[in-house]
């Protein structure tokens, strides 16, 4: 039997190693040792021995014997090697050589050199590799090899596709195999899985199996290639990193267009020929967007790569909040964690090659994006205008708004954003004395031009709270703020905005800045001059007057200051008189009314006195004030404060105090001299005044007017604040002399600029000569418009004297006695004073009236009665002689007709002329005689041209020159024009029927026109008369209120009546007008007069004269054009059902409303009709609807409503398109206007009979409230997977889909695609059954088949769906979406968002896991699984990642799991199953060691799992796929048997074999203790458990102090049958914890 040497792991050959030397060495010397003693045991016999033989190697036959074999050996040997071992050589040195891969490279291209790149090959099972490889440990011997082509390759025992090799030597145990060669695919699916694991692993192996043919030692022999290559993967590329990240503009598709500069470092040495790569970037469970990068080819090492796409936007609030973070982290310096994923990969740049991308799709790639600064944002902040508030209660944290902060801003991206709200925490500092105060802005909202760079908000009541222990340097600030014209200081801080981008409203936070900016200071109020606008005395005490001051003041400042209360000193000539109070200071920027208080003390000086004096006279006088150490209680504002100085002037009194004088003629005053004089004095002050005494002289011009002197004390002139008071009557003695008088009166009149001819007229008529005085005769002209009354009066208006007073004031409780003059006291003086003007006799006034014309122009008659109306009289008197005059009538005036006196009226005054008389437009009272010759003139007025009136009275007054003259008479004769009849004189403007009337009928209102040739008109409070037609009397007509028939005019009179009922004959007549009136034809009517009434109703003579009205031919006007009586149609519901003829589905409504617009407004009920309908799109006829006689009602707004069902709705042959484009329509949008034409024939009832209205045609545009893509949205109310077949799995849902239309629909079996919005992939379809969808909300059953050419997308959905994730879908239709031609283009216009909730149930119950710590620590695990689903599923495969939750909180790797199931699991609808089990690979490495040694001895332990499973769904015919799945906190049992010491051994070996425990002995002496330790708790547990009393437990650290304390002991052991589901929220148990700790305490 042949025997193999050791073939060591790493390929290397073996060698005869030392040891076995050894042993055939120690053979020999055993051998020798022994043959020594026995010749010594012979040397020393009793016998001698005997003679000893020759050795027969002593022999040189033996020797020559010897050489020859040797010879003859050798050469057998060696020619057995060259000819008969030579292959088993070769095949055990090939065996045990090794290659290693130093470089490959895939590209898609052949090589130049390569005739193959002439031809075409399928890239999906062809690439080509350029390999560089070493071959190491190939024996002792040069040698060529030739390989057997092709070459097979396996992975994982399976074959993967074939290469070629080329010759190749080797030499001296090593060779170099330089290969480009085609790689052929045995099988693209396999394939991928391989490129996955390429792509994600750190190493992998390719097993090369073929032949060769080896050539040494000039042998050749063929030998089997059968050599495992272990290649370095890509380990999912671990080293990835951002070099550059730019967003340099919006993207045109919406987003922000990205570039990233991205170093991607490769540790395989195998290269791809990736070319145009796409990658899905994100940031925490976020998709950003997709990126490219073109010409890509992959190699061992770094690779630049630049990355260029869109950032989407972003619609999720919480998707939003995590971009903002990413921004925010990126513009604050701090690094972010993003993802990148692989999309797809096109080697050519066009088209993708299966098998590679799909295995890209795998890449996972995590990189860092961040930079090592933050960015610089915020370059400037202008502060603007700030309000400042300063409180004694908070000196140093005034309160402050800014309504326009402008910062300079520049962003490093060229996307358009638009900040809306900003937020910041501001500090203020200088650079020589840092920072004193700090600003707290919440978010505000904001105005950002990114092209300017500004950004704009407001501060508003945020405190400017100065830093604690820097108080002294706030006090600096609000002094420079004080002092300063431009202050200048540091603003810094961190700002954070509410953006709004191109992907959505995001947050940017942590934005730093330290800017300079600066402020206008108060420069001390000083800037411009302080005005004192007025002063007020408010009151008074024994010591000092109680000033309210009005100052104007300047605030040069960037900002208004509210300080509070401040007192300066109140200076004049450098002496203080008191203090000035600004209560409540606050100074807004700019000019600032400020009202302050002042106490004054005039008393104190003669400089107080003075100001008092020189105040009251009018004087101006300046003053100043200073504040002091005490102006303010504000500690913050003290110095500032205290430094101001502000001088300005006081001005003195403007109003005069006496504001004038009445003078009172007495009717005795001619006679003693005395008159009575009033005072009236301003008080301008809100203080009361109080005179007690009265001393004055007055005078005018220098003449004597009069004096007074009175002592009022007895009853004080008592004046209110700011208010005027009248004195009492004050005695005066005036000059009375005739010449005085008449001197003072011509004086005045002079000074009034008087004319003084009438005046000089009359004094001369008076023998008067006084100064100035011409001496004239009485004259007309003269007397023109003269009153000699108002003349005098207004003379006297210019009086005004000169006054020189002394009076005693008391102003509160401060007295003083105040002496002063004041001129042109203005003197006014009424009617008593015309008693000084003598009466002039009467010149010849009855001449005058005898020569005077009475003359009318019109006469108005209204309110008439019975007995007696209403006149208004316009005319003119002329020939009224050349003296104005006015003329009185105390008595009534009579009129008589044709010798009968009709009654008399009265006559009010009317004003002549001088040679020119009177126009008048006069009302009177006419109070009727003899009612029967009231009647007769009132007939005779309407139905002739003209009349005569005769017009007498007596008594007459008339007054001249301010005189009356009584006792003048007057008898006149007047022809005035009558009515004629009112022939032609009456027009129907228009006319309406609006209403029913309550008395019966239809209510008829016309506007009409009456031309009254009469000068005679009547304002009437009604008219009443009668229409007639072919002499049928429609009905009555009478004025609405007032019948006003305006003389001489065209009046409008409004009328309204009613057509009466009728019937026969007279029906047809009413009937004709209406005919004539919808064919827009006139109708001549006959209209005759019936009453005539006045506010107490119908009055006898007045309706007498109407009854003589009888006008022919009064037209009844039509319109111009036939009016339209049908505006509108409207089918308010709809009801079809296509499913039996596609092209006249049956039609039906409930609610078919026609809007009558009637001509009129009374009401026109349609009680039947039928209609004949085309119905038109776009101007097309597409469709006949004929609907029979149907009953009808009609509502008050003139609605028909009628309903018809069953009807066909035929479409025209050649308007099959126009339909379908109609329904399309109707589907798709919310709306749809449409034409509907035809004919109608009602039966119309209103209040005067039945009328027919028959032929009425409309054309109209009319609309239906469409589908609207149903809402754009369906709702899935509940699904369950109910089984599956080798298509797809079957869903059953019930979905609910909005019909937000009146139309119900029936369509029959409609069949709509899902799609998953993801992955923009279809993941099967949707059928629902004998659809019939009705308004509203419609809730159907569904069968969704669940399938995808997107294998990925159909992963992820069922994935998320077992994740009870929500899944956004889309459901679309298609023109298969149903059978029926003209519902295909309409159902595949739907397009519905839905979205699906995964279940919540936990697919993993429980985890057994089983260690094995023997050798090695190794485990293999059970898990008992749930079946949420209504259909078994099977488990073929599961690929695992599980995690656990160490004591500090950190997730660690326990383990993984990758194994096909030998015999498939499947667990039934709703059943639990237990699997058989599954081996783990346990995570051996170093860092995380500890921890899994800690959770496979931990006693409540739970895990995270993450896995891939490809299940059968339905069963084990059901539908394949792969399901990844996730399940944190699963409960597990550990199913650990340490033994005693075993256990501890084990573990050491294991950690001595990983290099954790030291070489020496100590570390075996500290593994030792672990172990007894260990063993002696074994013990402990043990014998508690079996005896029930509490041994002495082996000595053991003190942990640390835990929450847990009160629960801690010693660890227990509970016996169970077997392990059961545990709660997963349930936390580990200090005391478990507390023991393993003990156990591993040397590597705590």
């Amino acid at each position: 039997m042949a025997t193999h040497a050791p073939e060591f792991h790493d390929g290397r050959m073996p060698f005869a190693s030392a040891a076995d030397d050894s042993q055939y060495l120690d053979r020999g010397s055993s051998n020798s040792s022994r043959s020594v003693e026995e010749g010594v045991m012979e040397e020393y016999a009793e016998k001698p021995p005997p003679p000893p033989k020759r050795r027969f190697y002593k022999q040189k036959k033996y020797w020559i014997i010897c050489s020859i074999i040797t010879v003859l050996i050798v050469v057998v040997v060696v020619l057995l090697i060259i000819f008969v071992f030579f292959p088993m050589i070769a095949q055990s040195i090939m065996n045990h050589a090794g290659i290693g891969v130093e470089e490959a490279n895939i590209s898609f291209s052949p090589p130049e050199d390569n005739l193959a790149r002439r031809q075409e090959i399928d890239k999906e099972r062809t690439f080509y590799m350029s390999m560089t490889s070493k071959l190491s440990n190939t024996g002792p011997f040069s040698a060529d090899i030739e390989f057997h082509n092709p070459i097979n390759v396996y992975y994982n025992d399976t074959l993967i596709g074939t290469i070629t090799l080329p010759r190749t030597h080797i030499s001296g145990g090593k060779g170099t195999l330089k290969a480009v060669t085609p790689f052929l695919i045995e099988d693209p699916a396999y394939f991928t899985e391989f490129t996955k694991d390429l792509l994600a692993q750190e190493s992998f192996a390719w097993r090369l199996k073929g032949k060769l043919d080896i050539s040494a030692l000039s042998r050749t022999a063929t030998i089997d290639l059968d050599k495992e290559i272990h290649l370095q993967g890509m380990n999912s590329f671990p080293e990835v990193k951002i070099t550059s990240f730019q967003l340099p503009a919006n993207a045109p598709e919406g987003g922000i267009s990205v570039e990233l500069g991205t170093v991607l470092t490769s540790p395989s040495p195998i290269g791809f020929q990736l070319g145009t790569i796409a990658l899905d970037v994100g940031y925490d469970g976020v998709r950003l967007g997709l990126v490219k990068a073109e010409g890509v080819n992959l190699h061992k090492g770094e690779n630049e790569l630049m990355l260029k796409g869109t950032l989407v936007p972003q619609t999720n609030e919480q998707d939003l909040e995590k971009v903002s973070v990413l921004f925010s982290n990126y513009v604050a310096g701090n690094m972010s964690q993003t993802s990148a994923t692989g999309v797809s990969c096109a080697p050519d740049g066009t088209n993708p090659i299966g098998w590679l991308s799909d295995a890209f799709t795998t890449v996972r790639l995590n990189v860092g994006l961040g930079l090592e600064e933050p960015l610089s944002i915020i370059k400037a902040v202008s502060m603007g205008y700030l309000d400042l508030v300063f409180d004694a209660n908070a000196p140093y944290a005034p309160v402050t708004s800014a309504p326009a902060v402008v910062a300079d801003f520049s962003i490093p991206f060229g996307f358009s954003l638009n900040i809306s709200e900003v937020s910041q925490e501001l500090k203020l500092g200088t650079n020589s004395s840092g920072e004193f105060a700090s600003i707290s802005v919440p978010y505000v909202p904001s105005q950002s031009d990114q092209a300017a760079g500004k950004l704009q908000f407001a501060m508003s009541n945020v405190s400017i709270t100065a830093l604690t222990g820097k108080e002294s340097l706030f006090n600096d600030f609000t002094y420079a703020l004080t002092a300063s014209d431009l202050y200048s200081f540091q603003v810094g801080g961190k700002a954070s905005t509410k953006t709004s981008t191109p992907i959505g409203n995001i947050t940017l936070s942590g934005i730093t800045f330290e800017v300079p900016t600066s402020l206008h200071g108060l420069q001390f109020l000083n800037s411009a001059p302080t005005v004192v606008n007025s002063v007020d005395v408010i009151g008074g005490t024994p010591e000092n007057l109680l000033l309210a001051i009005n100052v104007t003041m300047e605030n040069p400042s960037d900002f208004s200051i509210f300080t509070g209360d401040v007192t300066f000193a109140f200076l004049a000539s450098g002496e203080q008189l008191g203090n000035v109070i600004l209560t409540g200071l606050k100074l807004q920027r700019g000019t600032n009314i400020v009202a302050a208080t002042s106490t004054f003390n005039p008393k104190v000086s003669s400089v107080g006195q003075n100001l008092l004096t020189t105040f009251v006279m009018g004087q101006n006088n300046d003053v100043s004030i200073a504040g002091f150490d005490g102006s303010t209680p504000i500690a913050s504002l003290a110095g500032g404060l205290a430094a101001i100085s502000i001088t300005t002037t006081l001005p003195g009194l403007q109003s005069k105090l006496i504001q004038g004088a009445k003078l009172t003629v007495n009717e005795d005053s001619p006679q003693n001299g005395v008159v009575s004089v009033q005072v009236s004095i301003a008080n301008p002050f809100t203080a009361g005044l109080s005179i007690s005494k009265v001393v004055s002289s007055a005078t005018y011009k220098g003449m004597p007017v009069g004096n007074i002197d009175q002592d009022i004390s007895g009853s004080p002139f008592n004046i209110g604040g700011k208010s005027t008071g009248e004195s009492p009557m004050l005695n005066m003695q005036m000059n009375i002399d005739p010449a005085a008088v008449a001197l003072l009166l011509r004086t005045l009149a002079v000074e009034a600029s008087l004319d003084t001819g009438a005046l000089d007229a009359m004094l001369t008529m008076g023998g008067f000569s006084v100064a100035g005085q011409e001496q004239r005769a009485p004259d007309s002209n003269l007397f023109d418009g003269f009153n000699i009354s108002s003349y005098v009066m207004d003379a006297m208006k210019v009086l005004a004297a000169d006054l020189q007073l002394s009076s005693t004031l008391t102003i509160g409780e401060y007295v003083n006695d105040l002496a002063f003059s004041q001129d042109g006291v203005a003197v006014a003086t009424d009617g008593t004073v015309t008693r000084l003007i003598p009466i002039v006799g009467q010149p010849i006034v009855q001449q005058i009236v005898d020569g005077a014309e009475l003359g009318f122009e019109t006469i108005i008659l209204s309110s008439p009665y019975d007995t007696s109306f209403k006149v208004q009289m316009k005319g003119s008197i002329t020939n009224a002689g050349p003296m104005a005059a006015q003329i009185n009538f105390p008595e009534l005036l009579s009129v008589y007709w044709d010798g009968r006196e009709l009654g008399k009226v009265a006559m009010p005054t009317i004003t002549t002329q001088a040679n020119v008389g009177a126009r008048f437009d006069v009302s009177g009272d006419f109070t009727i005689s003899d009612a029967g010759a009231m009647g007769d003139f009132a007939g005779y007025m309407i139905n002739n041209e003209n009349f005569v009136w005769n017009i007498r009275t007596s008594g007459v007054a008339v007054t001249a020159l301010g005189f009356t003259f009584t006792g003048i008479s007057m008898d006149k004769f007047v022809t005035l024009d009558g009515c004629n009849g009112f022939r032609d004189a009456v027009l129907i403007n228009k006319f309406d029927l609006p209403s029913n009337h309550p008395d019966g009928g239809i209510m008829l209102n016309a506007d009409t026109s009456i031309n009254n040739p009469s000068q005679v008109g009547f304002s009437l409070s009604g008219a009443a008369f009668a229409t007639y037609y072919r002499d049928v009397e429609l009905g009555p007509l009478a004025s609405v209120g007032a019948a006003n028939f305006a003389p001489k005019a065209v009046s409008n009179i409004q009328m309204t009546g009613r057509l009466a009922p009728q019937e026969g004959a007279a029906l047809e007549a009413v009937t004709e007008v209406f005919r004539n009136f919808l064919s827009a034809k006139d109708t001549l009517l006959t209209v005759k007069g019936v009453s005539g009434s006045g506010p107490g109703g119908v009055v006898g003579w007045l309706t007498a004269g109407f009854k003589t009205i009888s006008i022919d031919n009064v037209l009844l006007p039509g319109p111009d054009t036939p009016p339209e009586l049908i505006t509108s149609v409207n089918m308010r519901n709809l009801q079809m059902d296509f499913t039996k003829d596609a092209y006249a589905p049956t039609t039906g409504s409930s609610q078919v409303e026609a809007q009558l617009q009637s001509p009129f407004g009374f009401p026109l009920g349609v009680s039947q009709l039928n209609m004949d309908v085309i119905a038109g799109l776009e101007g097309h006829d597409i469709a006949n609807l004929k609907v029979p006689d149907s009953p009808a009602t009609t509502s008050e707004t003139g609605l028909v409503t009628t309903q018809f069902s069953g009807v066909p709705f035929s479409v025209y042959k050649d308007a099959h398109p126009y339909f379908d484009a109609f329904v399309k329509v109707l589907t798709a949008t919310g709306n749809v206007s449409f034409e509907l034409s035809g004919t109608s024939n009602a039966v119309a009832q209103t209040a005067i009979g039945a009328i027919s209205l028959d032929g009425v045609t409309f054309d109209v545009v009319t609309s239906l409230a469409g589908f609207n893509n149903f809402g754009g949205k369906a709702d899935v109310l509940s699904l369950a997977v109910t089984g599956g077949t080798r298509d797809y799995i079957i869903v059953s849902t019930r979905i609910a889909m909005t019909n937000p239309s009146q139309i119900t629909i029936t369509v029959g079996d409609m069949i709509l695609d899902v799609y998953m919005n993801e992955f923009n992939a279809k993941v099967g379809d949707v059928t629902i059954k004998d659809a019939t969808i009705a308004p509203g909300t419609n809730e159907m059953d569904a069968e969704m088949h669940m399938y995808s050419d997107n294998h990925q997308a159909l992963g992820q959905l069922l994935s998320n769906y077992m994740t009870a994730a929500t899944v956004p879908l889309t459901v679309k239709g298609t023109e298969q979406s149903s059978d029926i031609a003209s519902l295909k283009g309409g159902l595949s216009t739907i397009n519905m968002q839905t979205s699906i909730t995964g279940i919540s149930d936990k697919l993993v119950v429980m985890s057994y896991v089983y260690p094995e710590l023997e050798i090695e620590i190794a485990a293999s695990t059970a898990v008992t699984l749930y079946n949420p689903l209504q259909t078994p599923f099977t488990l073929l495969a599961v690929e695992a990642v599980v995690h656990s939750i160490n004591k500090d909180g950190r997730s660690f790797l326990v383990g993984s799991i990758d194994y096909t199931l030998p015999t498939p699991m499947t667990v039934g609808a709703g059943q639990q199953a237990t699997s058989d089990k599954w081996p783990v690979n346990v995570n051996l490495n170093l860092e995380d060691l500890l921890d899994v040694v800690n959770f496979l001895l931990e006693s409540d332990p739970k895990i995270d799992i993450t896995q891939n499973v490809t299940i059968l769904v339905g069963g084990s015919d059901g539908f394949p796929g792969v399901l990844y799945y996730y399940q944190d906190r699963v409960p597990a049992v550990i199913e650990l048997d340490l033994g005693l010491a075993r256990s501890a051994l084990n573990t050491s070996s294991v950690l001595d074999s990983m290099n954790v425990l030291p070489s020496t002995s100590a570390g075996s002496s500290l593994v030792s203790s672990a172990a007894s330790t260990t063993a002696s708790n074994s013990a402990i547990d043990s014998d508690s458990s079996s005896s029930g009393t509490e041994p002495t437990p082996t000595p053991e650290p003190t942990p640390e102090p835990t929450d847990d304390d009160d629960n801690s002991g010693s660890p227990t052991t509970t016996d169970a049958p077997g392990p059961e589901p545990t709660d997963p929220t349930a936390e580990p148990s200090s005391s478990d914890g507390d023991s393993i700790a003990a156990w591993l305490w040397p590597f705590n």
